[in-house]
């Protein structure tokens, strides 16, 4: 391995392990556990952010292109909504929803749009493969995506979600 991707390999390992810490404050902000169903994950986002928060199932997509979400915020109105197509699968929307949750969660979420430039024309790339965002914009995605997923183990990877499919 050359120096420069040892290099590299540190730095990423470093990114991880940022975007982890950040993913766990997220969780532990909204105080988020098994026995929630869906729009309880919903309301508990908007207690811990202090805002009215809605998700939007939209029917007209047709300008979307590959985007399956995206978050409206204005925090000077204390409010926020998350718009999903409403032709999607619902655990689909669902979890296109618990990502932008991940952005009202993470820390970092007031620090700018980091998503607005761009965001219907990279909807369908992988954050760190995308070559026009920035290490902060790569890391607040991640972070977004990893909170979708562990939202998405506790509402689907528990014994009473289990036992209602039987």
């Amino acid at each position: 391995m050359s120096g420069r991707d040892g290099g590299r390999a540190v730095a990423e390992a470093e990114m991880l392990k940022r975007v982890q810490a950040r993913v766990d404050r997220a969780i532990a902000r909204a105080g988020l556990s098994a026995d929630m169903g869906f729009d309880d994950v919903v309301h508990a986002v908007a207690r811990a952010v202090g805002i009215r928060l809605r998700v939007v199932r939209e029917t007209d997509t047709s300008g979307w292109g590959t985007l399956t979400g995206y978050l409206t915020f204005f925090a000077d109105r204390g409010e926020a909504s998350i718009h999903v197509r409403a032709s999607d699968p619902a655990l689909y929307s669902q979890f296109a929803a618990s990502h932008e949750l991940g952005h009202l969660l993470d820390d970092a979420h007031c620090t700018g749009a980091l998503h607005e430039r761009g965001a219907r024309e990279r909807s369908a790339v992988v954050p760190d493969h995308d070559p026009l965002l920035t290490t902060p914009e790569v890391e607040t995605e991640l972070v977004a995506e990893h909170v979708a997923h562990r939202i998405s183990r506790l509402l689907y990877a528990s014994p009473r979600v289990a036992e209602s499919s039987w």
